[in-house]
């Protein structure tokens, strides 16, 4: 997520639950990695339509986003990221 987040900063979150889904247009959030569900990855949400969520890294050339593995689906969202204290 350069230049918004660096390595070494740290990201308070704030949890969504599914079933209360708030709009996430726009939104940094945190979410379950589709390609390795034990990780968990901060994305910019750009698209919400009824086919889930489209996930887009602030470093488009280097980011794995939803242009490698597509969109994902709004229980994969874990919260919306609050605050970036940088180190």
């Amino acid at each position: 997520m350069l230049p918004t987040i660096r390595e070494g900063d740290l990201v308070i979150y704030r949890p969504v639950r599914e079933e209360k889904h708030p709009s996430l247009h726009g939104c940094i959030v945190v979410a379950k990695d589709p390609l390795n569900s034990k990780n968990l990855i901060i994305k910019r949400v750009v698209k919400e339509d009824h086919s889930g969520i489209e996930l887009i890294g602030d470093n488009k050339e280097n980011s794995i986003d939803s242009r490698h593995f597509g969109y994902v689906h709004h229980t994969c969202i874990c919260g919306i990221v609050e605050q970036i204290i940088s180190k």
